[in-house]
């Protein structure tokens, strides 16, 4: 089945508007889950540069009424994801949260649901060594492309894990 080209212009544009805001400025940190000023940042629909609260702390908390400690196990079990996927795919660990999320609600708008957590779990464990892959957008999008095209989960998964692998040499 083809790709169909609004989707795939509608989820290119929301990519573009997410890379527009890529700085990284750093920002004191919510140690203690939701007491500090900006307790409410988790809250927010993307996360901004120079939030107080960490990309695994946002998206831990996204869905709860304060923000998770940094010593919460959802927490850091995300830090964990988030830093191998920094590593995996070039992109800070604030952006490739906010290209999870995103995705999240791409899949939502047709009718796949898959939490932001699980497509960085997927995303990231397709990935090949580092520096060897594309960047988390560009396979966001394809694996987007693939799910909107009506290909199951796992067979998304396993083109990707195909393209994007591990190689092996001659």
């Amino acid at each position: 089945m083809p790709v169909r080209p609004r989707t795939t212009a509608m989820a290119a544009l929301m990519l573009a508007s997410l890379c527009a805001a890529c700085g990284d400025d750093e920002a004191p940190k919510i140690e203690n889950g939701g007491t500090e000023p900006g307790a409410t940042a988790h809250r927010e629909k993307w996360l901004q540069p120079g939030s107080p609260v960490t990309p695994a702390q946002w998206m831990a908390s996204r869905n709860d009424t304060k923000v998770r400690a940094l010593s919460d196990p959802a927490v850091t079990r995300l830090d964990a994801l988030l830093r191998n996927a920094n590593a995996l795919y070039r992109e800070s660990e604030r952006m490739i949260a906010n290209r999870a999320v995103q995705l999240e609600g791409m899949l939502t708008g047709i009718g796949v649901t898959e939490s932001a957590v699980e497509v960085l779990d997927d995303l990231t464990a397709v990935a090949g060594e580092v520096g060897q892959t594309e960047g988390f957008g560009a396979v966001s999008q394809h694996y987007f492309n693939l799910r909107a095209d009506n290909v199951s989960r796992a067979d998304a998964l396993k083109a990707l894990k195909t393209r994007y692998g591990p190689r092996n040499a001659p």
